[in-house]
């Protein structure tokens, strides 16, 4: 039985990735433009993959809230190296100070969403450590 926090970790985690996953699919060329700073077919065509990524990752996090978060450690991991990983990334462009033909501001943003979320999943994890 899942706890009522672990599900509502999870809950954020699929509505980050949903709104995430919705922006590169169905907006795809706003937001490159917004995000990138320009559009081109090779954004696009990356912008889409990642937004069908980020779909998979909505399927598996709400299999979990239906089976249980036994024996689901890898999957847990692969989501939250992502997050820890494209947060970092991220931060380099905010401290660096050099965004590219976007916002830094965008980018700032997305900074912080992705540091959030990667934290509440390591206290996903570390509460549960034990049982996945």
């Amino acid at each position: 039985m899942i706890k009522k926090i672990d599900v509502f970790i999870i809950i954020i985690n699929i509505i980050f990735f949903a709104y995430y996953a919705t922006q590169l699919l169905v907006f795809t060329d706003e937001f490159a433009i917004n995000n990138l700073g320009f559009f081109n077919h090779a954004v696009a065509g990356l912008s889409e993959l990642i937004g069908i990524i980020f779909t998979t990752f909505i399927i598996a996090l709400l299999i979990i809230i239906f089976r249980g978060l036994e024996k689901q450690l890898p999957l847990i991991s692969i989501i939250t190296l992502f997050q820890i990983l494209a947060a970092l990334n991220f931060w380099r462009y905010v401290f660096t100070d050099s965004p590219g033909e976007t916002n830094l501001n965008i980018i700032t943003v997305n900074a912080i969403v992705f540091s959030i979320i990667s934290c509440l999943n390591l206290i996903l994890i570390s509460k549960n450590i034990n049982k996945i």
